[in-house]
């Protein structure tokens, strides 16, 4: 998806963040405007700033890919130099916009349903975020794709731009920051269901599913999917935690006792 695609549909999607402003939470989450205002306007300056980012990135030349040596890269990363497959490529594509769309299924609730404009506006948010932060590291470290080391690996797609953005994996991001915000976002408002644990399990065994299939494409190496869901579930974990109620406030609390003391803030 181009760029310019990825900014307009994420303003159109900005409608429901706005909207919700007014709207709080039975529990655990609440929204109001300076915040909404200051996370979209970040994640939207930093979509602007990556489609300029895309457009400096050159692809690599015949000399450049000749010269291209599997022994010069680490030994935990180097076999994956030897994969490349587009089925697995399109399956992984398959399997990220499934669980990219798995926190619909979070509508099931009632609970949830009653709080669709503030849990729809988060879940913007961290698409936002997990879309567009690969991009830095992706064009800033320039990393050569695995499948770039394969002779078997058509010519065209070594001469493509996008095999110059290995570093770190955007699908992981995404996968990842899906997941963790769906196991997170269940948890919050069923805190007792005994399918927590399940929703969990079952949403990172089908990142890490993701994870496995761009490595077995060729797509990344395995640094750069263990990257990405770091990252990634750093995202699916911080927009929930920002928008529970309370969040927004902070507090200091000095405690003493014998043998020494603790100074807490807490935000």
């Amino acid at each position: 998806m181009k760029i310019k695609t990825k900014i307009i549909i994420a303003l159109m999607l900005l409608f429901p963040v706005l909207s919700g402003n007014s709207l709080k939470a039975q529990s655990p989450y609440e929204a109001d405007w300076l915040k909404e205002l200051v996370i979209t306007s970040v994640g939207l300056g930093s979509a602007v700033l990556t489609s300029s980012l895309d457009s400096q990135l050159k692809p690599l030349t015949v000399e450049e890919i000749n010269s291209l040596d599997r022994n010069s890269i680490n030994s935990f990363d180097r076999w994956a130099t030897s994969n490349y497959s587009m089925n697995i490529s399109h399956t992984s594509d398959i399997l990220a916009v499934t669980l990219g769309l798995s926190p619909l299924a979070l509508l099931a609730g009632k609970e949830i349903q009653n709080d669709f404009f503030i849990v729809g506006g988060m879940y913007f948010e961290t698409l936002l975020f997990s879309v567009f932060t690969p991009t830095y590291p992706k064009d800033l470290v320039k990393r050569i794709r695995p499948f770039v080391y394969n002779p078997s690996a058509p010519l065209d797609k070594k001469f493509d731009v996008d095999s110059r953005r290995s570093f770190f994996s955007g699908h992981t991001c995404v996968t990842f920051s899906s997941a963790v915000f769906l196991a997170t976002v269940y948890g919050d408002y069923y805190p007792d269901s005994q399918y927590k644990n399940y929703v969990w399990g079952g949403a990172l065994i089908v990142a890490s599913a993701v994870d496995f299939l761009r490595i077995e494409a060729g797509a990344h190496f395995p640094t750069d999917v263990i990257a990405g869901a770091i990252v990634g579930s750093a995202i699916g974990w911080a927009i929930p935690a920002l928008h529970r109620t309370g969040s927004g406030k902070s507090s200091t609390s000095l405690n003493v006792y014998p043998g020494g003391m603790s100074f807490v803030y807490k935000f």
